[in-house]
């Protein structure tokens, strides 16, 4: 899933990702870089790189971002906020 300047609600460290409440579709490797395991696969991320992909599970990434939305939208764009039932 490629997107050219794509909008995300949501950044976490790889550590606090939610896979259940978010869809992460962008990994960006942070300020120093970092290895990531995403759907499975090791991914070396260089200082300040990004990828969009479309995140399944992940793992690892010290220093890694996943970026995304929330997944819990009813009517609208997860863009434009959101609502809770």
């Amino acid at each position: 899933m490629s997107k050219i300047n794509e909008v995300h609600t949501v950044c976490h460290a790889v550590a606090d990702a939610n896979l259940t409440a978010y869809t992460y579709t962008e990994i960006y490797g942070g300020p120093t870089g970092c290895t990531i395991t995403v759907n499975g696969y090791d991914i070396d991320m260089g200082g300040s790189s990004s990828i969009f992909v479309a995140i399944n599970t992940v793992s690892n990434g010290a220093g890694c971002y996943v970026l995304g939305v929330k997944k819990d939208v009813v009517n609208g764009s997860p863009y434009l906020g959101s609502i809770s039932i």
